[in-house]
This record gives structure tokens, C-alpha cells and sequence, in this order.
């Protein structure tokens, strides 16, 4: 375990410079919220930007191990390729989760000043457990992308995977819309599907998210322990 923890201390040493730029992001995001009239709105994006933003850190230390070629040095250690791999998806869930902390506090803090009253805390969780599946779906998907392609390439995948995922949950939607809903012989599963999504739906994502994230792991794992460095 101090291996990992070693390997997590050289990352976040090295996502040092980015502290200015994370504490001016969150003023400037805190300012326009406070200034928009759509305080709702708002808080949903500015708690999305926050869980995007803190798990982008963590995704850039893939690219500083790059440009400085540390995974080199790092294998002359004894170290083993599972616990880079394992210290990375640590740091980057770790990072996520923090950076979902702070966006709700600060939300809800952000509310309570322009209306002075509290905000659904039930409301702020849904919405604060469906961003974290959504930025945990992309990262399982560009985790192994950077370690099969590297850090530049793999973000090219990213993007065109993400596309793909985006439009396949688009057309099943679009589909249940139309042909689905509209079908009175479905109501009982419409009624059933609707007391699902209203009484397990964060359970369903964070346990979704949790296997998206253990996946991604195990093919990441596979991925860099036939890597070449």
C-alpha cells in the first residue's frame, strides 16, 4: 500500500501547478452562478464542471508521465505494473469524488445565499450521483484508450467512442419514445420501469458506475502489462 500511496503523492506533486488555475476556475464558476438568475440551472452545471474538472487532473498526470517518460524509470523500481495501473484509477475516482463533494457543498451554499432558503438535498444527490455515472462512463472508457494509444491518440478514441455511446443511448430513447410508450399493451411494464427509476435509480448508478470503473481497471491492467515501454 506505500507503494501506491507513493505513486499518488508523485502525481498529485506534479498536478502542483494546476492549483491557481483549479482556485480561479471555482471563483469565476462561484461569480456567474451567484450572477445567473437560473440559480437551478446553475448549480447543476457548475457541479458537473467541478466533477469534470477535478477528474481531468487526475487524467493529466497521464500526460506529464509521457512527456517526462517516468513509466521507464518507475519499472526500474520494485514496483509492479498492476500497482501503477491500480494507483492512477485511485487518484483519478479519488479526484472525481472530491471534486463531487465540493460542487455540492458549494451548491448548495450558492443557493441558500440567493434564496435563502435550503435546496432539495434529495434533488442535489440525484443530480450530483447522475453527473458522477455520466463522468465515470467517459473515464472507464478513456483510461485504457490512453494506455493502449497514449495520451494524445487516445483522446481522439475517447471522443469518437463517446460519440458512439451517446448516440446508441440517443436511439434506444428516441425508440422508447416513440414506439414503446405509445403502445397500451406496455403500461404495466411503463408503470414498473417508472416506480424503478423513481425509488432505485441511484442505487442502480452507483452501482453501475462502480462496475464501468472495475471493468475499465481489469482491461487497463491487461492492456499495460503487454505494453512495451
Amino acid at each position: 500500500m506505500n507503494i501506491i500511496k507513493g505513486l499518488i503523492v508523485k502525481d498529485l506533486l506534479q498536478l502542483k501547478s494546476y492549483r491557481k488555475t483549479l482556485i480561479i476556475f471555482i471563483v469565476i464558476m462561484f461569480i456567474f452562478s451567484v450572477m445567473n438568475q437560473q440559480q437551478t440551472e446553475m448549480i447543476n452545471i457548475f457541479s458537473m464542471m467541478l466533477i469534470l474538472g477535478f477528474g481531468m487532473f487526475g487524467i493529466a498526470t497521464f500526460s506529464y508521465d509521457e512527456m517526462s517518460k517516468a513509466d521507464k524509470y518507475i519499472m526500474t523500481l520494485p514496483i509492479t505494473r498492476k500497482q501503477i495501473v491500480l494507483s492512477k484509477y485511485i487518484l483519478i475516482i479519488g479526484a472525481t469524488i472530491i471534486g463531487g463533494i465540493l460542487g455540492g457543498i458549494i451548491s448548495f451554499a450558492i443557493y441558500y445565499i440567493m434564496n435563502q432558503q435550503i435546496i432539495d438535498i434529495q434533488y442535489l444527490l440525484y443530480i450530483l450521483i447522475g453527473e458522477m455515472f455520466g463522468i465515470g462512463l467517459i473515464q472507464s472508457i478513456e483510461i485504457p484508450c490512453i494506455y493502449k494509444y497514449g495520451a494524445e491518440k487516445g483522446r481522439f478514441f475517447v471522443f469518437f467512442i463517446t460519440f458512439l455511446i451517446v448516440f446508441l443511448i440517443g436511439g434506444i430513447f428516441f425508440l422508447y419514445k416513440k414506439i414503446v410508450m405509445p403502445m397500451e399493451n406496455f403500461n404495466f411494464i411503463k408503470e414498473n420501469l417508472k416506480f424503478i427509476l423513481e425509488n432505485y435509480m441511484p442505487v442502480i448508478l452507483i452501482a453501475s458506475t462502480i462496475i464501468f470503473y472495475w471493468v475499465s481497471y481489469m482491461i487497463s491492467k491487461k492492456i499495460y502489462s503487454k505494453k512495451e515501454l
